[in-house]
């Protein structure tokens, strides 16, 4: 072979293993990120928590039934559920979405009028006075994960509401809002994170899809059966959850169509 040859060869060779290398470049994995949260309060502690429904025998004939309260990780887990059944076009999971987040937003409004207000108290001091910021001396550390925005969403609300409880405890232990105040703030508060429990606590899954409503199909019969007509709106899409993905084209043509 001539020197020529060679050349030409040798410089193909290299040309390949470039092709070769670009080919097998490394790639981004996955996006990660992990999330914790520090409560620092018994009443958020026992809302994370949540209650068991009380048994009628262990109390006094005079005494109501309590409720059962579902934990936060049950929150989290059932707007997970609802959120997967959304992204499959169930309707009934978009209406407990938009009911879950419109709850959220008020119950989020209200912790943070309370929490204004204890903001103004606690800065209304003589001068010469200095208030530290209050927090627990061993708080309760929880990793959080979510397939759900509006898990997340639920977790804020209660460290909002911790942090409510703490400024409550730290203005009436300085004499700056008496028990009754204090007790108030703390009630609405609680009942505000309840609330939202309330509108993800009912909710399981029904297998079930806008096509199978519309052309009314064993599930789709059965579902109208067991959970009424879906509200009009959520079933076109035209009002949906701000973290839902949006409605399929099928089913916006087939919503139409109906």
């Amino acid at each position: 072979a001539t020197a020529r040859g060679l050349y030409m060869e040798k410089g193909k060779k290299n040309a390949d293993a470039k092709v070769g290398n670009e080919a097998s470049s490394p790639r981004a994995g996955a996006l990660q990120s992990a999330l914790s949260v520090e409560l620092h309060t018994h009443y958020a502690i026992r809302l994370w928590e949540g209650r068991k429904q009380s048994d009628s025998n262990s109390r006094s004939p005079h005494e109501k039934k309590r409720p059962e309260i579902i934990s936060m990780p049950k929150a989290i887990q059932r707007a997970g559920v609802a959120s997967r059944d959304s992204a499959a076009d169930n309707p009934y999971a978009d209406m407990v979405l938009v009911k879950l987040e419109t709850t959220i937003n008020s119950a989020s409004t209200k912790i943070s009028k309370i929490l204004n207000e204890l903001d103004v108290i606690l800065t209304a001091i003589p001068k010469g006075i200095t208030l530290s910021d209050i927090a627990s001396a061993h708080p309760l550390n929880i990793s959080v994960y979510s397939r759900s925005p509006l898990g997340y969403r639920c977790v804020w609300l209660l460290v909002g509401y911790d942090q409510l409880a703490m400024k409550s405890f730290q203005a009436f232990h300085y004499g700056m809002i008496s028990r009754a105040q204090r007790d108030q703030y703390l009630n609405r508060g609680g009942h505000a994170v309840r609330q939202v429990y309330g509108a993800i606590q009912p909710y399981y899954t029904v297998a079930v899809n806008r096509s199978d409503i519309i052309n009314l199909t064993a599930r789709g019969k059965e579902a109208l059966a067991r959970l009424g007509e879906p509200d009009p709106d959520i079933f076109s899409g035209k009002k949906r959850s701000s973290f839902s993905s949006p409605l399929r084209e099928h089913s916006v043509r087939q919503s139409e169509k109906s």
